[in-house]
Order: C-alpha cells, then structure tokens, then sequence
C-alpha cells in the first residue's frame, strides 16, 4: 500500500501544511463522485450518511437531532471521544451545497483510512467530532436559500422562530462545542481591489457591536489563520474575508457569543468549475486540516496576522463577460448610434446546465472586472433592443444573435 510505505517513512501529519499537501493529493480517492450539487437533496444525502455510517464498524454514531418544519429528519453523525468538542453543520441555506459535500467525503475519508493514519486515531483521542450536514432539507429541496415558511435561517438565532434554528440552539446548549464551523456558500466576489475571484472566504465573527476580541473570538482567528495558512499554498492570491460587523440575528455571532469558538466558511468560485468540485476540495483539505490542528492544539500556532490580513471580498465577479460586441441603437429611425462594449453576464443559482440561462447584469466598459469565463465577441454587432438589464435568456439565444460560437 503506497499509503503504507509513507507512514513507515515520514508522518504525512507531522506538520500543517505537510498534512494539508497529503489530503490535497488524495482527496479524489474519498470523493463520493455519485453526490453532487445537482442532486444534494436530503434523500440522497441521508442514504448517503446511512452508507458511510454502515461501513463505519461503529465508529461513526448516527442519531436523528429532530425534524425539520415539513417532517425531513436533520440527521447528526459523531465520531471520536476526546474533550475537545466540535461541531459543524452545512447547508443552512437550501441552495448551498459545497460544504454538505465536502463533509460527506471527509466522512468517508475517516472512515476508509482510520486504520491506516495515526493522525486519525489520535485525533479520535483528542477530539469528539459533530457532523450536521443539510440543516435546511426542506429549502434544499426546493433548491432555495431559505426555509419552507421563506425565512432566513441564519437571521433566526435571536428570536428561534424555526424548528430547524431551535434544532441548532438546543445542540449547541446540549453539546457545549468549543468550536464550530458554519459552513455557506457565496456569491462572485473579487479578492479586495484585484481581479483574483475570492475562492475561500473565511470569518471570526464579532459578537459584540464593539468587535471586541475576547479569547472565545481569538481562538477562532486562529483556527481561520490555519485554515489560510494551508489553503495558502494552493490558492496564494484567493483567499478573502468580510466586513465583521455585528449581526445579533446571526447564528455565527451568537454562537460566539455562546461560548463556541466559531469560523465561517464561505465557498466561492473557480474558472472553469460550475459544480465547485475544486472549491469542494479545499473544503476538504482546509477543513480536516483544521479540525486535526484543533484537536492537538497545534492551531495556537497559526498567525494571528494571517487572518487579520487577509483582503475583504470587494466588488462583484461575473460569470461571463462578452467582450468588444458593437452595440448598436436607433435614433428615431433616421440615424444609428454604434459603440463597443461589454456585457456582464451571471448564470442564477441552480441554473439548469443545458441549456444554461444568464442573467444581463451590465453593459459598458468592464474592464475592471473580473470573470470565471471570457468570450470574445469580435465585434459582431447586436441592437440594444435584444439585451434588457436583470433578464434571463438562454446563452446560446444571446450567443446566436451575435454569431458567436460557444463551445
């Protein structure tokens, strides 16, 4: 076993970033390639949990945490036995499946390898592990971001109005983590002023309106300057954060609050990857990674000013730009007004891949933006007529108006 012959030589978890580079060019062995984001519903991923739970010979534990509002059990898997507790949970926004994902694989990871690295059975030792993915099944059903009853789980913290943000309150005051990782999604971003597109973003949230920094907060940067430290060496220039401001209604604040140490991780984009596997991956690698560096402590190590530093996400990305289309538009009939420009284009969460449909987000000079996919448009023409800012069109009715071709 080639795995075999490189724990006899050197431990693939003596440091971060060595561990970081080992899962990294791993990973596709533990990828459950039968899941992705177009068909994470809770079916699925529930027959999913029930598989790698079975294989397990009873080192996962699996339990039902409670329903959601249109009966869909949210379903919590544990692992190890050690003090330090950590829970992560995905998926709390329907449409947001990167992180669901990644956590199967890591799973599956655990599972498959436990009896072959060290670093696994010490961190069993060290840590007990709680897995909550797809706490919104019904908004994941309906590929949306929000539940059944149209709420933002994320701004129900405060007032619990749902039964799934009562679920992660009551797990939080039960269990008693000292860590936690609220795991999204986001939207195109930039990385600060650049044109590099924000893969990763990572927070410690406030919670206070003072963004004070106790020792419940510091710990959390320090786990969010780990997780930048090894994803670093994969994506040097794509690393982000957001504004800290504080939100009282945020799960991620007031678990702060609460007493559990808390990262946010948001899964942006990558040229290229419509269904995130790459972003699915870092997920994987940042993620396990870390909860490895928790679990023996390693991660007080990490560098405060790797993640204080770290660019805020800044202006938004398009999907696909078109660039140098003449647009064309009639003056009263007589005359006719021609300039070159460039239309932004997004494509809608949960687009169907074929035909794709994109949105017409701007037209004009975008030069200073940044894109997942460039088309040159060679000049070919289209009348101003055929192109109505915020609609949604088929990208091949928009590339034959301009006698394109598109791959």
């Amino acid at each position: 076993m080639a795995f075999a012959r490189l724990l006899k030589g050197k431990d693939p978890a003596r440091t971060p970033n060595t561990l970081a580079r080992h899962l990294f060019s791993s990973y596709e062995q533990y990828r459950l390639d039968h899941l992705g984001p177009h068909n994470c519903n809770h079916t699925e991923i529930t027959a999913a949990v029930h598989s790698v739970v079975a294989s397990s010979r009873g080192l996962l534990d699996f339990q039902e945490a409670g329903k959601s509002l249109e009966g869909r059990s949210i379903n919590l898997i544990s692992c190890g036995k050690g003090n330090k507790r950590i829970l992560l949970w995905s998926q709390m926004h329907g449409d947001e499946y990167t992180a669901t994902l990644a956590l199967m694989d890591i799973l599956n990871m655990l599972v498959r390898r436990s009896s072959e690295e060290k670093w696994i059975h010490e961190m069993f030792d060290e840590a007990t592990l709680y897995f909550l993915p797809m706490l919104n099944p019904d908004g994941a059903e309906r590929r949306q971001r929000r539940t059944a009853q149209n709420i933002d789980m994320n701004r129900d913290a405060r007032a619990l109005i749902t039964p799934e943000a009562q679920l992660l309150r009551n797990l939080q005051h039960r269990l008693k983590p000292q860590f936690g990782f609220n795991l999204h999604d986001q939207e195109l971003w930039a990385v600060g002023d650049t044109k590099e597109i924000s893969a990763i973003a990572l927070l410690a949230p406030a919670l206070d309106h003072k963004r004070s920094s106790p020792m419940v907060r510091v710990r959390a940067m320090r786990v969010a300057a780990l997780i930048t430290r090894v994803l670093a060496q994969f994506i040097p220039k794509n690393l982000a954060t957001y504004d800290d401001a504080f939100e009282p209604r945020a799960f991620g604040d007031n678990m702060q609050l609460w007493g559990t140490s808390t990262v946010l991780v948001e899964s942006g984009h990558w040229p290229g990857d419509r269904a995130k596997k790459f972003i699915r991956k870092l997920n994987f690698v940042g993620i396990l990674t870390a909860l490895r560096c928790i679990a023996n402590g390693s991660y007080q190590d990490a560098e405060l000013d790797l993640y204080k530093e770290l660019p805020q996400n800044g202006k938004a990305i398009y999907d696909i730009i078109i660039r140098d289309v003449v647009l064309k538009h009639s003056l009263n009939g007589t005359s006719e007004w021609a300039q070159s420009v460039d239309i932004g284009l997004s494509i809608p969460v949960n687009t169907n891949p074929d035909p794709v449909v994109v949105t017409v987000k701007d037209i004009g000079d975008l030069s200073t933006y940044a894109t997942l996919e460039t088309i040159n448009g060679n000049k070919r023409s289209i009348a101003s007529s055929l192109l109505t800012l915020e609609q949604e069109i088929p990208l091949s009715g928009l590339l034959n108006a301009l006698q394109l071709y598109h791959r």
